[in-house]
């Protein structure tokens, strides 16, 4: 255990199970016994009655599968989790970081990443985002299998997805829409919804193929974004000017939301939203709706302050994009790194909560501390700031969690062949593109691996913890409450509330942004009572810290990344803290 810092006047008691802070047990036990002996005289009766026809006392009935991703997304009550298909449940025999197809190693399948449905499920995931599926192109193509974000055709000629075949069992005898689709099925008997990934952009083989949806510069040029040389930029207009869009274009895109929809598919995350405008995606989003109303849309937006476009790629709009329907965008948990200090986060924390009272009500912003574009979280402090994030994204304000399939184990996606050659190519590209640090999007590769276990078991503790108590973490009247700190000389220790008014719940967040070093101080919470009994409501990992209990107030010793989740009696908490409350916007003004 770290010494006490100097600068506390006071000697610290250390975290105990029975004292101060307590492990949330949370286990309820059902009299199985009673149960029994009910279905016992139950079917007793039914036995020594003649003219009672026996029936299953077990079987329930089936309801028809209801989408609502989009109520989900709009009540915060989403947690997803990203895939990739061909690497999802990949076979690496041999251990040599990639699948090679030749020596009977296999790539994942759709059929074969139902078998990780169930870890997905246990984990508390009940939404999977699915990269692109598509075919991807040969020309130009980056790395043995191609990118994902460079798809060779969108939609077939008669309507339905176009689906990779490298992702479809060739043993089994069901199409690949019907092999797509008992996925779906799997996904939503376990109540998971799922969402499937729209690029933004096409292959230079659909380039070739169908101009007329294409864009081109000043001399006739193709358009290609910065460092993707794969791929070619959409046209979405027809006349700019007059702000008429591409009808080509756009009924592509109808017929895309068609074949998704026809499938069961819940939702479409939009890659590079701002490679649209805004008037592209109000007509594509609400004809959506006309079929499904809870289709749900995630835009990959960022703010202005980020927006430094890649070549020949608009501006970023988050605002605007959520006006057009979209229900949430990516934000920018996914810096949390580069933040210096509390007040950073929370100062994006009340951003959004701002930006929310200038849109409709029930957007969203998604827990994306990570994306398959990020650097893994290990890199930037470990497997304690993962567990961090973890909780963090768990108890803010306006927020779906989101995960990338690895992280929950640690994966630091380093895989060996970087601008290396490899002899199996399956579009005549040899040369092996590693995604260094992120999740692999060009080659055949092993499954997301990583040597944290640990990791998970923090994240399935804490999002069950978030699932029982939605009623202060998700609903859209519970406030952020930002709390004052003392002594704390970097300000490294975020400390927030969370207050449902409505029945007087107050949920308290303290965490060590500090990935290397202990932190002291005092976090100042009016109404705090010294008799107060702190139960921490999260897994504990990491060193032990340490707590104190004083009149309105909190003395800390934090470990590095670690971070506490607290139920305290102060009922009163908003008005104490008047100035300093943040809230989503609740209701649409009429």
């Amino acid at each position: 255990m770290m010494q006490i810092s100097k600068i506390m006047p006071i000697n610290f008691r250390a975290v105990a199970p029975q004292q101060q802070v307590e492990t949330a047990k949370g286990q309820e036990t059902k009299n199985i016994d009673s149960e029994i002996s009910a279905k016992y005289l139950q079917n007793l009766a039914l036995m020594n009655a003649a003219s009672v026809k026996k029936v299953d006392l077990n079987a329930t009935k089936t309801e028809p599968y209801q989408n609502n991703l989009r109520s989900m997304i709009q009540n915060n009550e989403s947690v997803m989790m990203a895939i990739v298909p061909r690497t999802f449940t990949a076979e690496d025999l041999n251990g040599d970081d990639k699948v090679t197809l030749s020596t009977g190693e296999k790539n994942g399948t759709l059929l074969s990443a139902i078998s990780r449905l169930d870890e997905l499920k246990n984990d508390g995931i009940n939404t999977i985002h699915i990269l692109p599926i598509h075919p991807t192109g040969k020309k130009n193509a980056m790395g043995t299998a191609g990118s994902l974000y460079s798809p060779a055709k969108y939609v077939t000629e008669d309507g339905h997805l176009a689906i990779d075949p490298m992702i479809i069992d060739q043993n089994d005898p069901r199409t690949p829409d019907e092999q797509f689709k008992a996925f779906i099925d799997e996904c939503h008997k376990r109540n998971i919804k799922v969402m499937l990934d729209l690029p933004s952009c096409a292959s230079v083989d659909m380039f070739e193929a169908e101009p007329e949806l294409m864009a081109y510069g000043r001399n006739g040029e193709d358009k290609t974004p910065q460092g993707w040389a794969d791929i070619r930029m959409f046209e979405p207009w027809a006349d700019e000017a007059q702000r008429t869009l591409n009808p080509k274009l756009l009924e592509m895109h109808k017929q895309y939301v068609d074949a998704c929809i026809d499938l069961g598919l819940d939702g479409i995350r939009a890659d590079v939203a701002r490679a649209k405008p805004p008037e592209f995606w109000d007509e594509l989003i609400r004809y959506s709706h006309e079929k499904d109303p809870q289709f749900a849309w995630l835009a990959e937006s960022y703010t202005y302050e980020c927006a430094s476009p890649m070549v020949n790629m608009p501006y970023d709009r988050p605002e605007d994009l959520l006006k057009a329907g979209f229900d949430e965008y990516y934000g920018q948990y996914h810096i949390f790194h580069d933040w210096r200090n509390a007040s950073e986060f929370d100062d994006y924390v009340k951003f959004n909560l701002d930006l929310s009272h200038k849109l409709p009500a029930g957007k969203s912003v998604i827990g994306s501390f990570l994306t398959h574009d990020d650097s893994s979280s290990m890199i930037h402090g470990g497997e304690n700031f993962c567990k961090l994030t973890t909780v963090l994204q768990s108890t803010i304000p306006m927020c779906n969690p989101y995960f990338i399939d690895g992280f929950q184990t640690g994966d630091y996606y380093d895989y060996k062949y970087r601008n290396t050659e490899n002899i199996e190519s399956y579009n005549g590209n040899t040369l092996m593109n590693e995604h260094r640090y992120r999740l692999a999007l060009f080659n055949l590769s092993r499954k997301p691996g990583g040597d944290c276990p640990d990791i998970e078991r923090v994240m399935r503790g804490t999002l069950k913890m978030r699932s029982e108590n939605l009623d202060v973490l998700a609903d859209k009247n519970s406030s952020f409450i930002e709390l004052d700190k003392r002594e704390d000389r970097n300000d490294q220790i975020i400390a927030y509330a969370r207050h449902n008014s409505k029945n007087g719940r107050t949920i308290l967040v303290v965490a060590n942004k500090n990935p290397n070093r202990n932190v002291t101080g005092i976090v100042e919470i009016p109404g705090l009572k010294e008799t107060q009994k702190l139960k921490n409501m999260v897994p504990e990992y990491g060193d032990t810290s340490e707590f104190q209990v004083d009149e309105d107030e909190l003395r800390v010793n934090l470990a590095p990344c670690d971070a506490y989740v607290f139920e305290i009696d102060t009922p009163n908490i908003e008005e104490d803290r008047k100035g300093h409350v943040y809230k989503q916007k609740v209701n649409d003004e009429h």
